[in-house]
């Protein structure tokens, strides 16, 4: 849900970003991408990030989400698990991304870094991780 008004996306198993308005039966945007999305908005609103296939986080501005992304962050890949979710911090300059593995990451939202790596859980089961 957008923090703001009545929008809110939804991912889809198809691959694709389907963005939505409360007031509306009608969806208001179709994205179609390579993998499973995760999307959050962040906390204006203004701004909604999508994983792609575990590996990079792109982000878009949602007046103008059907030029593409305006920033591409490719993350250190890890083979043995997926990403399962993001979250913007309250300030908007992290971003948190959950894992179904042993570690979550938590990236720069302007730059894409890594600032820090939270592991050491031994997740053999693939259970979903949050924080």
């Amino acid at each position: 849900m957008s923090p703001v008004d009545d929008t809110f996306i939804s991912g889809s198993l198809g691959k694709t970003i389907w963005l939505w308005d409360l007031r509306s039966p009608n969806c208001q945007g179709l994205m179609h991408l390579q993998g499973k999305p995760v999307c959050p908005f962040d906390p204006e609103g203004l701004i909604f990030a999508a994983d792609v296939n575990s590996e990079m986080v792109k982000l878009y501005d949602l007046r103008s989400f059907d030029k593409g992304p305006f920033a591409t962050f490719k993350i250190q890949y890890d083979w043995t698990c997926e990403w399962t979710g993001l979250k913007f911090s309250n300030d908007g300059k992290l971003i948190l991304i959950s894992t179904n593995g042993s570690f979550i990451h938590l990236i720069d939202a302007f730059k894409g870094v890594v600032m820090h790596m939270f592991g050491g859980y031994a997740n053999s089961k693939a259970v979903t991780l949050e924080a």
